[in-house]
């Protein structure tokens, strides 16, 4: 069985028995082993699946890849309604953000999500971006000199 059959079987589990066996570290072994040629799949079965798997795949992601991580996150980013997950993954980015496509990318997104979203939403926004870096750059698009002045 592969990697990526066995993940999604784990974390399309009841969550009577997922919690009960405590699957989360079992799930968080699998995802470090996935590598970028598994994306493609992994892209496929993300949008094919429920909030809940998608929930427990960004909740176990500890040990995910770099290139992994950087590679879902750019697939995630193309589909048109963005899934739940991006916000959640950007955490997992390392703490200083580089000059990127893909950091460019996430800035979009955090940009529109800031002004879609609404002000229940951008605690949760700048989290994100203050974990991988992007916070000040995004408070610059945004148009504010500090998070104080953008009401956070």
């Amino acid at each position: 069985m592969s990697i990526l059959h066995e993940l999604d079987e784990l974390l399309g589990l009841d969550s009577d028995e997922y919690d009960r066996l405590d699957l989360f570290h079992e799930a968080d072994e699998l995802i470090g082993q996935l590598r970028a040629a598994d994306v493609p799949a992994l892209l496929a079965l993300w949008q094919a699946r429920s909030l809940c798997w998608q929930q427990r795949y960004t909740q176990a992601s500890g040990s995910i890849d770099g290139a992994v991580l950087r590679a879902l996150l750019s697939g995630l980013l193309q589909v048109k309604e963005t899934p739940h997950g991006v916000f959640e993954l950007m955490t997992r980015l390392p703490a200083t953000a580089d000059v990127s496509p893909l950091s460019d990318a996430l800035l979009d997104y955090a940009e529109q999500a800031w002004h879609a979203q609404g002000p229940a939403r951008h605690r949760k926004i700048q989290i994100s971006c203050w974990s991988c870096g992007l916070s000040g750059r995004l408070l610059k698009r945004l148009g504010f000199s500090a998070w104080k002045e953008a009401g956070l």
